[in-house]
């Protein structure tokens, strides 16, 4: 059996691509060192030769794939030919990545806890229903995203749904994510399965990216000391609620523990649940 022309191109073409992504990603300098010959060791070309096609075609892994490994390429690239059929996908020529190294940041308890507790959900506040207050404070939601925002999010979703079934398991998306910890990838699993069905959707997974990433957003925008945390002087001051009194009464309802500040798990919680009841309202 041998792998057809196209498809060995193809995955030629698939790493020169990774490969000129990593070196543009190291900036000007990489140019410079290029010139000087390769450093004895990086953390870039160490990632180039993990790559599986590399690994494959460097048989004896001196790190250089010399005219006789060329020649027999054929033969090396269909070791990863898993199911036998001949060609290679992507699936089966992309690399197999371990457990991001974590962020201390984001390991970091926040300073300011709240009760994770499912958030009641109200019909209005002083009389403005949900909906018309989550426009007021910028949100445009599922309506408003732009089509290259869905066509990212349906590629990040490909790239965990590791079976190509068409929906995220706890097991592909809690388990044996990347991002993230372990438990904020279980909230966020739990807070896209909408219909509670032990799987998330694509339908699910692009409904809850548009409405954490807009709110994110917004937060971000009304957060003015950059601290990542949002008081209600800060809040007020954003004036994208004109009547105080209202925003007063908006900013009480978010900040579910009653301190006076946000956090955003804290404030994603409850503006999660508002904007999942005007979809359904929808619908």
């Amino acid at each position: 059996m041998t792998i057809k022309f196209y498809s060995i191109a193809i995955t030629f073409i698939s790493t020169m691509g990774l490969f000129f992504s990593c070196a543009y990603a190291q900036g000007p300098n990489f140019e410079n060192s290029r010139r000087q010959g390769p450093p004895i060791s990086s953390s870039g070309s160490n990632f180039l030769w993990s790559l599986p096609v590399l690994k494959a075609l460097d048989s004896d892994g001196d790190k250089i794939i010399s005219d006789k490994e060329l020649k027999a390429a054929s033969k090396s690239l269909i070791k990863l030919d898993k199911n036998g059929d001949g060609n290679l996908t992507i699936n089966e020529i992309r690399p197999s990545f371990g457990p991001r190294p974590s962020n201390p940041k984001e390991d970091q308890a926040p300073t300011t806890k709240f009760n994770p507790t499912k958030p009641k959900l109200v019909k209005d506040i002083s009389g403005h229903p949900i909906k018309e207050i989550l426009k007021l404070l910028g949100a445009k939601g599922i309506e408003g995203a732009k089509e290259s925002e869905l066509q990212n999010y349906r590629r990040l979703f490909g790239f965990t749904d590791r079976n190509q079934d068409g929906k995220h398991s706890k097991a592909e998306y809690v388990d044996n994510g990347r991002y993230l910890t372990p438990e904020s990838r279980a909230g966020i699993f739990n807070a896209s399965d909408s219909n509670k069905d032990g799987f998330v959707s694509e339908k699910e997974y692009i409904e809850n990216r548009i409405i954490t990433d807009e709110a994110k957003a917004i937060f971000l925008s009304m957060d003015s000391d950059k601290n990542n945390k949002l008081t209600s002087g800060e809040f007020m001051q954003s004036k994208r609620l004109k009547d105080k009194n209202l925003a007063k009464e908006v900013f009480k309802a978010l900040d579910s523990n009653s301190n006076e500040e946000l956090i955003i798990p804290e404030y994603l919680r409850v503006w999660g649940a508002w904007a999942r009841q005007t979809i359904t309202k929808k619908a």
